[in-house]
């Protein structure tokens, strides 16, 4: 994979791109941000979700460059699993109270965190990373750094929420880090 020199990051977040950037420009692969609107499929799996939006994307833009395209959910054990695939669309809709009133008078508040990150390559095809961050639903929201579910999500091992985190203390250990990192191993074969 080392004469891969660009790679489209299909995304609308910055953040997402610097990110990206910060880890596949060192191998000498300039990321550029490809921004399209476009339906997520809404299936059983991430991995089903990103192949298949990966599909659609290649058909109806005719990609002919390398792409990458990750979707994360949240996947909460006595719920079973939900919101997972649905996650963004929950977090728009009712947000982290919802969770929270979701969960009250449970006991088990095991959940994790997983991203799939998907690499189109035109001609060769799809390959994927995932990366997943286990930990617990706070009682309540708590922090102001990150996104998402970050506020009343507690990592493995932490007492404090992602948001609750610097930037740097999160990166070291979430779901996402962890998918680039195979993404990164994989381009530096």
């Amino acid at each position: 994979m080392t004469d891969l020199k660009k790679i489209n990051l299909l995304t609308g977040n910055t953040g997402k791109l610097k990110e990206i950037k910060r880890w596949l420009e060192p191998l000498g692969i300039e990321v550029t941000l490809l921004n399209k609107e476009f339906i997520e499929t809404q299936v059983g799996s991430l991995e089903e979700v990103i192949f298949q939006g990966m599909e659609i994307i290649k058909e109806k833009e005719e990609i002919q460059e390398p792409f990458i395209k990750d979707d994360s959910g949240l996947f909460i054990d006595d719920l079973n699993g939900f919101p997972g695939v649905y996650s963004s669309y929950f977090q728009g809709t009712v947000g982290n109270d919802g969770i929270l009133k979701l969960m009250e008078g449970r006991k088990n508040r095991t959940a994790r965190f997983k991203t799939v990150i998907g690499l189109m390559i035109p001609g060769i095809g799809v390959s994927m990373f995932s990366g997943e961050c286990v930990g617990t639903i706070s009682d309540e929201i708590r922090g102001k750094q990150g996104f998402g579910y970050d506020p009343i999500f507690i990592p493995e091992g932490e007492d404090r929420t992602f948001a609750e985190m610097s930037l740097e203390e999160k990166n070291k250990i979430s779901h996402r880090i962890r998918a680039i990192k195979g993404l990164v191993e994989f381009l530096s074969k």
